[in-house]
């Protein structure tokens, strides 16, 4: 656990952060847990209900950081060199011959991003390295960079190999048990029993903090080195020019070390993922601020934080304290779809009309993934086979599903129900709009991150 203290005391004037909040809620971007450091200590933390730093959530490609941390001690135990060539780690998959440019492809070139490839290869079958290995490389290793999930893969298999243990087990073994990180702490694994490397981690954002605060110590944590400081020094080298990505005055065009990008302000850089997960290192600050999200612009959450935090950051403790954070700070809940756009039309307590109640068969492939819908007095049950799903219907407070997975608000309008719907441990959202009609129901369905995505719309017939 990490120690508490005040923005101001820690020498940031908390109007930055205030601001920060307050640019992202006008934005429409969905914060879902926060946490802000300097100097090791906790200056700002929220939760945005129904999301809480308490549950796991997807990583998406933050999960690269983690896996090259893996390699960082694999390196350190003596098990292998980022000079090593990919290809000698699996004489037993390998065609007969070989593409030129995979035999000259190192761990520092899947580190990278610079494996060579003009496209990343296809992910498919039943044994992905072999997938890999067989796959055609364009350009020398080194000269090219493309960013490719497909290579960060392959690190998590050349540590299982190296190891003999799940890539989980080993950072747990090395990284995760040492800094106190989230026991519950899963990965999703390849049909050949690897840890998806690129994508697939879930934490909590307590644990993204403490992988950040261990990068900005050098690797040292609570007085040990665990891992040395020249490999945290080499991951966070600029060593890939990655302007083809993002062009130069982007933060995704700055460079990229080893599965770090590096960001546009001076010597900051971070692992991010897909929708909004961010671990954001700044060594010149003495700041880490970690992130989970569902937002379609990773772009303006990064700039946010650069124009409105990173300049209230100063060289000593503040004297007056700023209030106003507090109550920012507890006033973050995610509002329902219908008072983040200020809808107009009548939004009444959920309680379906006698004349909507009953069971619908809603036919197959339908965008709710169910058989049959049954509209009662205060919830609705979506049945698929076997299993049902009670979702409740409330208005004014966010209720968990039975399985724990989703929070749901709802609504009457003037012909059905409004339901949005957070899937709690993901970056995703779902809007349901339910429009009653004679004999039936038209329902449509939008999921996405926050609430952007295309509506499906499909018929119910009533039973």
């Amino acid at each position: 656990m990490f120690a508490y203290t005040t923005p101001e005391k820690a020498g940031v004037r908390s109007e930055g952060i205030i601001r920060f909040l307050d640019d992202m809620k006008a934005k429409r971007l969905h914060m879902h847990a926060m946490m802000i450091l300097r100097h090791g200590e906790v200056i700002a933390e929220a939760s945005f209900a129904p999301w809480s730093g308490d549950n796991l959530h997807m990583l998406f490609s933050l999960s690269k950081s983690f896996t090259s941390t893996a390699v960082g001690f694999a390196v350190q135990d003596g098990l292998l060199r980022v000079s090593d060539r990919l290809v000698d780690f699996f004489p037993d998959l390998l065609p007969a011959q070989p593409c030129e440019n995979m035999q000259k492809m190192t761990l520092k070139h899947l580190l990278t991003m610079n494996t060579g490839h003009g496209e990343e290869p296809r992910w498919s079958g039943e044994n992905w390295e072999k997938v890999f290995l067989r796959s055609y490389v364009e350009y020398e290793p080194g000269t090219h960079f493309l960013y490719n999930t497909f290579a960060t893969y392959m690190l998590a298999a050349v540590v299982q190999r190296v190891t003999g243990k799940k890539l989980l087990a080993y950072l747990r073994e090395k990284l995760m048990d040492p800094l106190g990180m989230s026991g519950d702490i899963w990965f999703d694994e390849s049909p050949s029993g690897v840890a998806t490397g690129g994508f697939g981690l879930n934490v909590r954002v307590e644990d993204i903090a403490k992988l950040g605060q261990f990068y900005l110590q050098g690797g040292v944590w609570e007085g040990k080195q665990l891992l040395n400081d020249q490999w945290i020094a080499d991951a966070a080298t600029p060593w890939s020019d990655n302007r083809n990505h993002g062009g130069e005055d982007s933060d995704w065009g700055s460079g990229y070390g080893y599965q770090f990008w590096m960001c546009k302000p001076e010597h900051v850089f971070r692992g991010d993922g897909a929708y909004g997960q961010y671990c954001v290192v700044m060594p010149d600050q003495d700041m880490v601020i970690a992130i989970n999200s569902g937002v379609d612009d990773m772009g303006a959450v990064l700039d946010s934080i650069w124009s409105n935090i990173l300049p209230c950051v100063e060289d000593a403790p503040i004297p007056e304290e700023n209030p106003a954070l507090e109550a920012r700070l507890a006033d973050t809940d995610t509002p329902p779809c219908w008072e983040e756009f200020g809808w107009t039309a009548p939004v009444f307590d959920p309680v379906p009309e006698k004349r909507w109640r009953g069971e619908y068969c809603l036919g197959q492939d339908n965008a709710l993934n169910a058989d049959t819908l049954t509209v009662e007095a205060d919830c609705l049950l979506l049945k698929k086979e076997e299993h049902t799903e009670r979702i409740p219907l409330c208005r004014e407070r966010w209720i968990l599903t039975e399985d724990g997975e989703s929070a749901v608000r709802a609504a009457n309008t003037e012909d059905g129900l409004l339901l949005h719907m957070c899937h709690v441990k993901t970056p995703f959202e779902t809007t349901v709009n339910m429009k009653f009609v004679p004999h039936g129901v038209k329902i449509g369905v939008r999921r996405g991150y926050g609430l952007g995505g295309d509506r499906t719309w499909f018929v119910g017939h009533r039973k």
